[in-house]
């Protein structure tokens, strides 16, 4: 071979891989930009349909600040409010129920606050996980009771939050970080921490994605219809003698009730304070605050030891024979079915077919709204 065609390959050869690698370069999409690309034509394309009434269809908030919003509230005063109040308040006095997002600039909002119910889709966008927060010392002591001890409590139906912090900071009562009374409520990369009732869940279809959830007893609680998917579930340390940790309390009260706790492809660990102490410590997946509470365990990890009993009872009533406990492809060490009470509600499912009743898309109908919030899900297993 001729030392120019030698040369003419050699040339060619260089220009291939010069191009091959712009190409490759080029074609390489940021995830969230790429994500919020598809949320945002998902909408455009949805705005000209006809929607129930009562619905409109939502902005869409992007992952980085200083996207779509209607208000900002920062406590330095460079946005239009200083309190999440504040905003909340502007939020009512718009009239209808479109879409309204108020992005909260990072800061520890020192705040109690109510969604009203005539507050319909508002969402809560934050600075992140830690960065911020919405906090309080609220709770159940005296003559309030759980709603009303909530650091944050939802009423409006269509609520969505994501990248907050909720916190409440009080030990030795029933004291919510969050409780939601709300139709269509989700959450996103948010953040749960409390102690006991953390997050109650109390009524009304309810999903919570990529959440870091703290807590010690019966931390999850209520009678929604709630899924919790991708989530971090930490088991804390408690503050007095006692040595049981109950991560849910489902309060279900008839058998042909719709409601119910579902945990798909969650990581169940301990907190940083419960670690050097977690020998003290039996853990239950659950016990029943209503007589049918029904609660399932999907794909998820556990981390940290579970009692082989898995359930505890209600104090001493017993709501034994009426429950629905299940627990389905689960991992960790804290995942053997082995040992769990003997109570004619509570089963180890294998069949694939079954399980399919407590998806994203059959148990909360997922699949036909949450689209419209703007936030990631997987509708089937």
């Amino acid at each position: 071979m001729s030392s120019t065609m030698t040369s003419k390959l050699v040339f060619l050869l260089v220009l291939f891989t010069i191009t091959t690698s712009w190409a490759i370069q080029n074609a390489t999409v940021d995830e969230e930009n790429y994500e919020q690309g598809l949320l945002e034509r998902e909408l455009r394309g949805k705005r000209s349909r006809r929607w129930p009434r009562g619905i409109r269809p939502p902005r869409v908030l992007p992952a980085s600040a200083g996207g779509i919003q209607d208000v900002v509230v920062a406590q330095d005063g460079s946005g239009n409010y200083r309190t999440i109040k504040e905003a909340l308040d502007a939020a009512a006095r718009r009239g209808g129920d479109e879409r309204f997002v108020i992005y909260v600039k990072e800061g520890v909002y020192r705040e109690t606050l109510t969604v009203r119910a005539n507050m319909k889709n508002i969402m809560l966008a934050g600075d992140g996980l830690g960065r911020t927060i919405i906090t309080s010392g609220s709770n159940a002591a005296g003559n309030k009771n759980t709603l009303s001890s909530a650091t944050v409590v939802v009423l409006g139906d269509g609520f969505v939050a994501r990248d907050i912090t909720f916190q409440n900071t009080h030990q030795g009562h029933q004291a919510p970080a969050i409780a939601v009374d709300s139709q269509r409520a989700a959450f996103y990369r948010c953040g749960f921490k409390g102690y006991q009732d953390t997050i109650y869940a109390r009524h009304g279809q309810q999903f919570y994605r990529e959440c870091n959830i703290y807590g010690t007893v019966d931390f999850i609680c209520g009678d929604a219809t709630a899924i919790f998917q991708n989530c971090k579930i930490y088991a804390r340390k408690r503050s007095s003698p006692a040595n049981t940790i109950t991560i849910t309390a489902s309060k279900r009260e008839a058998a042909s009730s719709s409601t119910g706790f579902i945990f798909h492809n969650c990581r169940v660990m301990a907190d940083s304070d419960l670690k050097p102490v977690i020998g003290r410590y039996k853990i239950y997946l659950g016990r029943p605050w209503g007589a049918y509470a029904r609660t399932v365990f999907i794909q998820n990890d556990f981390d940290i030891p579970v009692d082989p009993k898995g359930w505890m009872p209600w104090d001493r009533v017993d709501k034994s024979k009426t429950v629905y406990y299940a627990e389905y492809n689960n991992k960790g060490v804290g995942s053997s079915t082995q040992g769990r009470v003997r109570w004619p509600g509570v089963r180890v499912i294998t069949d694939p077919d079954e399980i399919q009743q407590f998806t994203v898309a059959n148990f909360i109908q997922g699949d036909t709204w949450l689209p419209d919030t703007g936030l990631p899900f997987t509708a089937n297993l």
